[in-house]
């Protein structure tokens, strides 16, 4: 059935594309401004993730949501293919960023900055499509207008931790930084699988069948 709603193109028409559409043309707009200088590659790239990971908050809104409620198909499969289309266009465009911008870092840091800046943009991401699944199973049918500002309020929330500097550039810090936004990523993971829960479902124990 997944396959027959990707193929035939009906789960893309149901995405709102606008919203990621935009956060690439303004990929697009910051690389052309940027015209090659590339000397701080560390905050361009910030920017270029902030920018796909507030694009991809929509990926969930779905008006036949109701509709659907009384489909065989699960809460959790439905959402996992939405999310899975937006990663199949994230994942190439991040990928060509990288490509992009880490050439011009230290040859002994690329590594390190590619994976925990790649780290830093999946946490984001994380965060916003649990957003949005708590959104949806609490009646917003289309909850990715929340994701934005729950996002920038989380890194402005981070920023102004004195004690747990979460945006740092490499040095000293780079490594515990981004051991937490580790974290981050695991406990965005655990509050989006409980969100596609099915709202009906009842957790049942092992000695009640």
């Amino acid at each position: 059935m997944a396959w027959e709603l990707v193929r035939s193109g009906h789960l893309v028409r149901s995405l709102r594309v606008a919203p990621f559409v935009t956060g690439a043309a303004a990929v697009v707009a910051f690389l052309a401004v940027r015209s090659g200088d590339t000397h701080d590659v560390i905050t361009d790239l910030r920017v270029l993730g902030l920018l796909l990971a507030l694009g991809s908050g929509y990926v969930l809104d779905d008006g036949a949501a109701v509709t659907l409620q009384a489909s065989p198909y699960s809460l959790a499969r439905r959402l996992w293919l939405r999310i899975g289309c937006a990663a199949t266009a994230v994942i190439p465009l991040w990928t060509a960023i990288l490509a992009r911008f880490l050439p011009a870092a230290p040859a002994g840091d690329r590594w390190a900055l590619g994976l925990g800046l790649t780290v830093e943009l999946a946490a984001a991401l994380t965060v916003i499509w649990a957003v949005a699944v708590w959104g949806r199973r609490h009646g917003f049918e289309h909850p990715g207008i929340i994701t934005t500002p729950a996002l920038l309020a989380s890194l402005v929330l981070a920023t102004s931790i004195p004690w747990a500097p979460m945006l740092v550039g490499s040095g000293p810090q780079w490594t515990p930084a981004h051991l937490r936004w580790s974290g981050i990523l695991l406990g965005g993971i655990c509050v989006l699988v409980a969100g596609m829960r099915d709202p009906a479902a009842r957790w049942r124990s092992p000695a009640h069948p």
